[in-house]
């Protein structure tokens, strides 16, 4: 075979204009990120891309790090071994950068060539480039949101206020909002879980106290390094027991650096150490 020219590799290939049994022979030997990006390039790429290579992907993520963002594409497969079957993994990053699309657009396209109808978790773990107003219509039915240590507050209460209301689960290592009132409205949201770190020590405009968890609407609760007064956490559990809050939560638990005194904490609850 002859080598190609310079004029001959720089000649746009005609990909588009192959045969469908041509087209269907590329597209099988394609890797799953391979497909992806080309279903990127064009309404009438993701088209031709989902009738020839049908990709199911497990679960989709959106990572947002310091100044950039991308998807985190999970496919599991079946290998079939000599007396058994076995399941592997392989995730596949498809990144927004130089793709021409909105992140809206960008989200949705992905998630209808990989045939997953919603994002399994959002991870926040520094200064954003992303425009969570852009990323809204494309963020639904979110399972978990998870915002990291380094994730600037105006930015972390933002996506709180976006994508708490189609989120079931939301971890978070600071409280971002600026006043109780906010954080409260906050608490109100029904989440089938919340799990805040730092909740004592790590708030800048006021004071955590117990009598905010009486509000809180979280079906599961969990507070690492929260308020230490034995006596509130007391009182809180007596009226909880006692159905005197106005709350959905099932299940609660709080780690202090304190150590405590449990019979303070346990007078009047009926309870014992474990």
């Amino acid at each position: 075979m002859c080598p190609l020219s310079p004029n001959e590799m720089t000649t746009p290939f005609p990909f588009l204009r192959l045969p469908r049994l041509a087209l269907i022979s590329v597209f099988m030997h394609m890797e799953p990120n391979e497909v992806i990006m080309f279903a990127l390039l064009s309404k009438r790429a993701n088209k031709l891309s989902k009738s020839l290579r049908k990709l199911s992907a497990s679960s989709i993520d959106l990572v947002v790090e310091n100044d950039s963002h991308y998807l985190a594409v999970l496919f599991i497969y079946r290998q079939e071994l000599p007396f058994n079957t076995s399941n592997f993994s392989v995730a596949e990053t498809v990144s927004h950068e130089k793709v021409g699309l909105s992140v809206s657009e960008w989200i949705e396209r992905v998630q209808d060539g990989t045939n997953c109808k919603s994002l399994k978790r959002v991870d926040l773990r520094g200064p954003p480039r992303l425009d969570m107003c852009d990323a809204r219509s494309s963020l639904k039915n979110i399972s978990e949101l998870y915002i990291h240590p380094g994730c600037p507050n105006s930015f972390a209460k933002e996506a709180l206020e976006i994508l708490s209301p189609v989120t079931n689960e939301i971890t978070m290592w600071s409280i971002p909002f600026e006043n109780r009132e906010e954080f409260r409205t906050f608490l109100r949201t029904n989440l089938d879980y919340l799990s805040i770190y730092h909740c004592a020590s790590e708030i800048p405009k006021f004071e955590f106290s117990m009598d905010d968890v009486l509000i809180a609407n979280p079906l599961k609760l969990d507070l690492i390094e929260g308020p230490s007064r034995v006596e509130d956490i007391n009182q809180f559990f007596l009226n909880w027991l006692q159905n005197t809050i106005d709350s959905r939560m099932e299940h609660f638990s709080m780690n202090v650096r304190e150590n405590v005194d449990e019979d303070n904490l346990l007078n009047g609850l009926d309870a014992v150490p474990f």
